[in-house]
């Protein structure tokens, strides 16, 4: 029996870490380390305080796209930021 409870405890666990996992390519890891740390602070509006990072919803994902989008295009942390608490 606890070696099931453990199995459910780990497959969970590692659908949590795949979901991630981002599509999104960037031209430097810079870009990429300011987009990981907006989509780790940024929430969803439609989820219970969770982080657009762990969120599938559609919101969120847009979030992410609309994220992504203004890293590539060289906006700074607070530019993005600003952006998305006036538009959400």
């Amino acid at each position: 029996m606890i070696r099931l409870i453990l199995i459910v405890i780990l497959l969970f666990a590692s659908a949590q870490t795949s979901a991630r996992i981002s599509a999104y390519e960037f031209e430097n890891a810079e870009q990429e380390s300011v987009y990981n740390e907006l989509v780790d602070e940024l929430r969803c509006l439609v989820c219970q305080n969770q982080t657009i990072a762990d969120s599938n919803a559609e919101l969120a994902q847009d979030m992410k796209r609309k994220t992504h989008e203004l890293v590539m295009q060289g906006k700074s942390k607070e530019e993005i930021s600003d952006f998305m608490v006036q538009r959400y």
